[in-house]
């Protein structure tokens, strides 16, 4: 039933065509030069890229859908579904061929009456339906540089079937009903369309990949070509290649060290004073600030003040997990961090116990190289009581998030970041976004600190994201922020 509310949002990938009329263009430099002979340098990254091996590339697909119908595209609000992708790749000298597994989808929601017994009622129709499919691609690669490729080619999937989930919302009442829809494999077609996208190898064995997949092929075999649609993606990768993996090197190269004092713990007896703000178009400014104290080098504690209902965070990190990993040498930097959330002015339902939220974090930082660092952040959010539209209402939440990201050094005293966190558990009662991203720059000088960023979250609590995707509906438009450090030593 959801195939006829969704809308496509994304109607111009413009970057994918830039991409395409680059690889065109860089095509013909690259022709000029085959015949000219090529350096043989075994630690270029290029080089090494372009033999033949086994990689296996897994990350998020970002998926909506276009209806052939435009009209059926202006008649509902459609927001992008997230989506898994993991599979493998083999590189000959010209082409790459691929499998994987993969998911597609789109999610939707619209504001509408029903009349009941000559009465219209307020109701909000929303849900989601996810697509599996066994994929195969073909891309030819343009290699740019040593580090980055672009590519162009054809995917092919076969469906494994989907979910179709749709949630019709009583919103006078606060009252709610849904219905979940096993969707069988023989209701799909052959879905197939073009891919283009670009890889930025980080060293001779890791690298990322954006692509954009545009559905040339309708997705139901059981729909009338005006209700059907095609698939869109936009994938976000990371690429291992395997090629030499089990080998043993007959140099032994020391791991790259990461700091093990890292940027979330103060010196000792260190004081530091923090000033954040994000505004948007569509909802009220948010402030914090904050202090924080470096108790020990392992151990920094702080309290902070929001604006959202009066919010007071009483929080501690420490590094101490490094201690059973130094002896291995590895490059890997581990940091817990604990949050207690009180909002004072939130509603009491129960009693004052209510107004009390709990964070677990476990920080897991990796240095592939000297200047750029992957996170992981696995995130256990204990809400008391949320007071929600869903069913039951007022009960106790208990969230896993999953936090990763990336960290560029674009010089000593810049630094390049970006963000995805995508709710784990409880997607199914969830009525807000379960995915959400923030990018920004860091700017730093001497003890002063300055951080200016573009996300779609709204809060800014320490516990603040099972809010802004596991509970509330907010917008996902996105948001200007600001923060400011200064440290006293």
């Amino acid at each position: 039933m959801l195939t006829r509310y969704t809308k496509y949002l994304i109607n111009s990938p413009k970057i994918f065509l830039f991409i395409i009329l680059f690889s065109i263009s860089l095509n013909a430099q690259t022709r000029r030069y085959e015949g000219k002979k090529k350096l043989k340098n075994k630690n270029s990254i290029s080089n090494i890229s372009a033999q033949k091996g086994l990689a296996i590339i897994g990350g998020y697909n970002l998926s909506t859908i276009k209806y052939n119908d435009d009209k059926l595209d202006n008649q509902i609000d459609i927001s992008p579904r997230n989506g898994s992708y993991i599979g493998f790749e083999y590189r000959f000298p010209r082409l790459i061929v691929g499998a994987a597994y993969l998911q597609r989808g789109s999610k939707l929601k619209q504001a509408t009456t029903m009349n009941i017994g000559g009465i219209d009622y307020d109701i909000e129709i929303s849900g989601y339906e996810v697509y599996n499919y066994a994929a195969a691609h073909i891309y030819y690669p343009i290699s740019i540089s040593e580090q980055i490729e672009v590519f162009g080619g054809m995917q092919i999937g076969s469906s494994l079937g989907g979910t179709s989930v749709a949630k019709l919302s009583f919103t006078e009442f606060n009252s709610s009903q849904s219905d979940e829809i096993d969707m069988k494999p023989e209701g799909f077609g052959l879905d197939a369309g073009l891919q283009f996208g670009v890889d930025y190898m980080l060293n001779h064995r890791l690298g990322l990949r954006s692509s954009y997949y545009l559905g040339m092929t309708d997705v139901r075999d059981t729909l009338s070509n005006s209700l059907n649609f095609k698939n869109n993606t936009l994938n976000l990768s990371a690429i291992i290649k395997l090629k030499g993996l089990l080998k043993k090197s007959n140099t032994k190269k020391p791991a790259p060290k990461i700091n093990s004092k890292s940027r979330l713990l103060l010196p000792p007896r260190a004081l530091e004073a923090q000033m954040a703000g994000r505004i948007g178009s569509d909802t009220d400014t948010q402030s914090k600030i904050a202090i924080e104290y470096g108790l020990r080098d392992d151990i920094t504690i702080g309290i902070s003040n929001s604006n959202y209902l009066n919010t007071f965070d009483f929080f501690a990190r420490t590094n101490y997990l490094n201690k059973l990993i130094d002896k291995f040498d590895y490059p890997i930097n581990i940091v817990y961090n604990s949050i207690i959330s009180t909002q004072m002015d939130k509603p009491v339902i129960i009693d004052e116990l209510d107004k009390l939220n709990f964070l677990h974090q476990l920080i897991i930082e990796y240095n592939i190289k000297s200047n750029i660092r992957l996170k992981l952040c696995p995130t256990y959010i204990h809400k008391n009581i949320a007071d929600t539209k869903l069913e039951p209402r007022g009960y106790p939440w208990d969230i896993w998030f999953l936090e990763t990201g990336i960290d560029w050094i674009f010089k000593n005293n810049i630094e390049i970041y970006g963000n995805l966190i995508q709710q784990m558990t409880d997607t199914d009662i969830s009525q807000g976004s379960q995915t959400s991203m923030k990018i920004g720059l860091q700017y730093f000088i001497k003890t002063i600190s300055l951080d200016l960023s573009i996300t779609d979250l709204y809060h800014l609590h320490g516990t603040a994201i099972i809010d802004d995707l596991g509970v509330n509906d907010y917008t996902e438009n996105l948001r200007m922020g600001f923060q400011i450090n200064k440290m006293f030593n």
